[in-house]
């Protein structure tokens, strides 16, 4: 976030502290050794380590939607390139279409979650069995 009161360059010295705070965290760094190491206060330590692991976040999110693009049209791809085939009634060509479009709702997550059910439609019953093993 840009700030018109803050000096140029003063958000990429903040973007730098906040890297270097997280970098500290995931060595093992405390909050206060963070602070004591930067020269900033612990709850400004705190804050840039969150900001920094939200960044991070957005960034991982972005890829992840242009991976699954990127995916998506290459089944696009398939199932035009198999189209004569399942228009032709080939049952190769058919169970590839097929497999194209489980694919492509397990990547966009179309197909809702099935439900487990006991006996008669209940509840499913588990049963977790503890066995101690002995010393010997």
């Amino acid at each position: 976030m840009t700030h018109r009161n803050r000096p140029l360059g003063e958000d990429a010295k903040r973007r730098d502290r906040a890297a270097k705070a997280l970098e500290l965290r995931i060595l093992g760094a405390s909050y206060r050794q963070i602070a004591a190491q930067v020269g900033i206060s612990e709850r400004t330590a705190y804050l840039d380590v969150q900001d920094e692991l939200a960044r991070l976040d957005k960034l991982i999110h972005g890829k992840a939607e242009r991976l699954r693009d990127l995916e998506a049209r290459r089944l696009d791809h398939y199932q035009l390139a198999l189209a004569p085939g399942i228009r032709a009634g080939d049952p190769r060509a058919v169970l590839a279409g097929v497999r194209c479009l489980e694919r492509r709702a397990k990547l966009l997550g179309l197909d809702a979650p099935q439900q487990l059910a006991g006996v008669d439609g209940g509840p499913l019953t588990i049963r977790i069995e503890h066995q101690e093993l002995k010393d010997e």
